[in-house]
């Protein structure tokens, strides 16, 4: 569907079907995603389409329930992208999505990593795993539409209770979604940046608005989109407060968190934003901190694309392979590194769950563990 138009598929099934745009669902050779501007919102969203370019009915109702939910459109994205893998792999080996059992599901793990050789780099299993909770993410739902699949049969056991979570008798607190199959992979460490990597970046920005989108990327661990949709009004420069506000964004960007929180700053980088303010803000009609002033569409807000364009221009000139939510990794270990608790990081990066800052960010490497060791060692001979 062009960009612009009616987002029709969110019709009602059978009103799909009279129109000819519900084939059968496995029934084409090649798929793709595709970029919608939804009409009732003016928001991004995505679908997957045929060959012949018509929507997928199951799929695309399944993404508009994720828009519908307020997922990011980038999370919209990435689930049309994993449920189109699923397709490929289907019409490749001539399988019913709704005759699919377990054994399956281990076969088109293989074609995943089989798929992949092709590209420059196969498949990580930690891919594979977020390919495959997509997956069981679209059964569920599907089961909770009474659609009948084999997945959803295999739940079932005994005549005391008709539904039990998906492999009960492995965990008995697993979702559909969760359960369905995982991979076991290789835990690695997030990917941080030392202090002088940090510099060069900033000394390769050719403008003050890049060096105090990097700064505060590093400063306060706000992720992409929160740094995108920040307003004049949510910077208190006098005491070094950035309030964090979720709301509905031009540029398409997403706080991601459901309730707003404040993050403090350094005074350098509340200085970097006075001469952002006097030398590079010019008069607009809206109030986004990051604002296109020579390229794009001048005076629209910036977009995720804009920003992807700049870390590769950076990448370029410093020959660093970066990404903004490395920023983030980053000033979660050195906060960790530091000694501060994990639960003032918790809050300081917006995490519901202390469990999802300890998960990802409160590893060891080697040198923490000696470090830490020759502090004690200090401390014994006292």
């Amino acid at each position: 569907m062009p960009e612009g138009g009616s987002p029709r598929w969110r019709s009602e099934r059978s009103e799909l079907r009279q129109r000819g745009l519900a084939p059968n669902l496995w029934g084409v050779d090649v798929n793709k995603v595709q970029r919608i501007i939804m009409t009732d919102s003016h928001e991004r969203s995505w679908i997957v389409l045929d060959a012949s370019g018509r929507p997928i009915t199951e799929i695309n109702e399944y993404l508009l329930y994720l828009h519908h939910l307020g997922r990011s459109p980038n999370t919209v994205r990435a689930y049309a992208h994993h449920l189109q893998l699923f397709h490929e792999f289907l019409v490749d080996t001539r399988r019913d999505w709704k005759k699919l059992a377990l054994t399956d599901l281990a076969t088109f793990v293989g074609w995943l990593r089989l798929s992949s050789r092709k590209a420059r780099e196969p498949r990580s299993d930690s891919t594979i795993n977020v390919v495959l909770a997509a997956v069981g993410s679209f059964y569920e739902y599907q089961d909770r539409l009474g659609v009948e699949t084999e997945i959803s049969r295999s739940r079932r056991f005994g005549a005391k209770s008709s539904y039990k979570p998906f492999l009960h008798h492995i965990n008995r607190t697993q979702s559909l979604r969760q359960a369905v199959m995982r991979v076991r992979k290789t835990k690695l460490l997030p990917k941080v940046l030392i202090a002088s990597d940090v510099q060069r970046l900033l000394d390769a920005c050719i403008h003050l608005r890049d060096r105090l989108l990097l700064c505060l990327l590093y400063e306060s661990g706000m992720r992409i989109g929160q740094v995108l949709g920040l307003r004049h009004a949510d910077i208190r420069s006098f005491d070094g407060e950035i309030e964090i506000v979720p709301r509905t964004n031009l540029n398409g960007a997403r706080a991601k968190s459901r309730t707003a929180y404040v993050v403090h700053v350094s005074k350098e980088a509340m200085l970097l934003y006075a001469d952002y303010l006097v030398h590079e803000c010019r008069e607009v009609s809206h109030d986004y901190v990051f604002v296109n002033w020579w390229g794009g569409h001048i005076g629209a807000p910036m977009n995720y694309a804009t920003v992807i364009d700049l870390f590769r221009a950076l990448g370029r000139r410093t020959g660093l392979h970066i990404t903004p939510h490395m920023f983030r990794h980053t000033h979660a270990t050195e906060l960790l590194r530091s000694g501060w608790d994990a639960a003032y990081v918790q809050k300081r990066l917006g995490h519901a769950h202390i469990q999802t800052t300890t998960s990802t960010y409160a590893h060891l490497s080697g040198e923490d563990m000696g470090a830490a060791y020759t502090r004690y060692l200090r401390e014994r001979e006292r």
